[in-house]
């Protein structure tokens, strides 16, 4: 099964990959820059293993998936393999948080923006997220001229209770649910969305309007513990598949 590198890396679960004109993706993690072409160049590096979860069989669960019904089978095999990133804890929380009511391109400028303005410049013109510490100064006024909009409060409230997301990795699923979600802003779905694509928690489900549609069009009398224990990655197939249906 081929290895769906773009949709993984551009796809909403993160906003810190750009696709380049020689089909190259490149990235700012880590303090460097970070440029490759498929998985190859990432096995020899620890820390693209870990944010790859390269250790997980993803072909093996895309084929468990896939066998489910109908559906999952045409979602697994028009999008191919996909992965379920590791993204550093207060990336992917600020990320969702501007995620809300928003599309990919322009969640992908707000966070452009953000580390142009408060994170630091590691190569010529590429820039670090920054980290809450950086982002310890920022004003409601500066982030809504930055194109924030409504988010902004949120972005402020979680820059001063950065400390919760240390507190996560110890809880379970629904207690780090519950503690995310008081940081102002965080409802269930980017809660959710955190959770896997920041802890690991595959037994995520979020519910944006796309899911909401694939639920009551193909799964009306069912919850998301009938894709257990594919939850998170079902979910990802199922959301891939419904964007590029229309």
């Amino acid at each position: 099964m081929n290895e769906n590198l773009k949709e993984t890396l551009l796809g909403g679960q993160s906003f810190s990959w750009r696709e380049e004109e020689d089909g190259r993706f490149s990235a700012v993690l880590n303090e460097r820059v970070y440029t490759i072409r498929s998985l190859d160049d990432a096995f020899s590096d620890p820390f693209l293993y870990d944010y790859f979860d390269l250790g997980y069989d993803y072909e093996g669960a895309a084929k468990a998936i896939a066998a489910k019904d109908e559906i999952l089978r045409q979602a697994v095999a028009s999008t191919g393999t996909i992965r379920l990133l590791k993204q550093d804890h207060w990336i992917a929380t600020i990320s969702f948080i501007l995620s809300q009511n928003n599309n990919i391109k322009r969640i992908t400028g707000l966070y452009n923006r953000l580390s142009e303005r408060y994170g630091h410049e590691v190569a010529p013109g590429r820039f670090t997220f920054p980290t809450a510490e950086e982002m310890k100064g920022a004003t409601e006024e500066e982030l809504r001229a930055l194109g924030t909009g409504f988010r902004a409060p949120f972005i402020l409230d979680a820059i001063s209770k950065e400390g919760i997301l240390s507190e996560i990795d110890s809880l379970s699923f629904d207690d780090a649910m519950t503690k995310l979600q008081t940081i102002k802003g965080i409802g269930p779905k980017v809660a959710s969305c955190i959770l896997i694509f920041s802890y690991q928690r595959r037994e995520g489900f979020p519910m944006d309007v796309w899911m909401k549609k694939v639920m009551k069009e193909y799964y009306p009398d069912k919850d998301p513990s009938y894709f257990h224990p594919y939850e998170a990655l079902s979910q990802q197939y199922l959301f891939s598949w419904i964007r590029a249906q229309g």
